[in-house]
């Protein structure tokens, strides 16, 4: 009996927030909704915010709230694990803000979305090579940052990871047969890597 009302309850809470919703979208109170994203956004109800930044962002595009509806809109969409959609919001933020106080960070974020986007070892590594370059860029930019070492620590991974990527297209290349691949890609990661675990494996 109380895990039925439980669950009537939960379902009660859901459909009144969701009613609430509804009226903030059918609002016509651009102030009221920017208000409401920011409330929804600080509770972490991300989707919502999300919803409504969006419809508001041509509204305030030039006013002196679009700074932050900007930057909360890009972190919307990274708080959901759009890494795409947050990569090019964070780099549309650097191109109209580049004298925010917060430009290094959105930097930052910015080059942690290709990090995230990065696929297993076994997958294309395209955006794995795209975070490298990325992350070294703000190192190179922003080298008295705090956030220097976690960007070194990520490139770190990366390379782990491409080192892994060569060495696990070695051993198929030879479990198939294709001893010549498997020798020319063996001999790329000795050469990449010559103080790798697996190096001395192959040793």
């Amino acid at each position: 009996m109380s895990i039925n009302r439980s669950i009537l309850i939960i379902l009660i809470l859901a459909f009144a927030s969701c009613s609430k919703f509804s009226k903030v979208l059918k609002s016509k109170d651009f102030e009221y909704k920017l208000k409401m994203a920011n409330t929804y956004f600080d509770k972490k109800e991300y989707r919502k915010s999300q919803v409504l930044y969006e419809e508001l962002f041509p509204v305030f595009k030039g006013t002196p709230q679009f700074d932050d509806l900007y930057y909360r809109y890009a972190y919307s969409h990274y708080n959901l694990r759009d890494y795409i959609t947050a990569e090019n919001l964070f780099k549309g933020y650097l191109e109209v803000f580049s004298n925010s106080v917060r430009a290094e960070e959105v930097e930052y974020m910015q080059s942690f979305c290709y990090f995230k986007q990065s696929p297993k070892a076994e997958l294309e590594q395209t955006n794995t090579i795209k975070a490298i370059g990325m992350l070294q860029i703000f190192i190179n930019t922003h080298p008295e940052s705090s956030k220097v070492k976690e960007a070194e620590g990520l490139i770190a991974k990366c390379q782990a990871k491409l080192e892994s990527k060569e060495y696990l297209s070695a051993q198929l290349y030879y479990n198939v047969g294709q001893y010549k691949a498997s020798a020319l890609t063996y001999t790329t990661l000795l050469n990449n890597y010559p103080d790798s675990p697996k190096v001395m494996n192959i040793n």
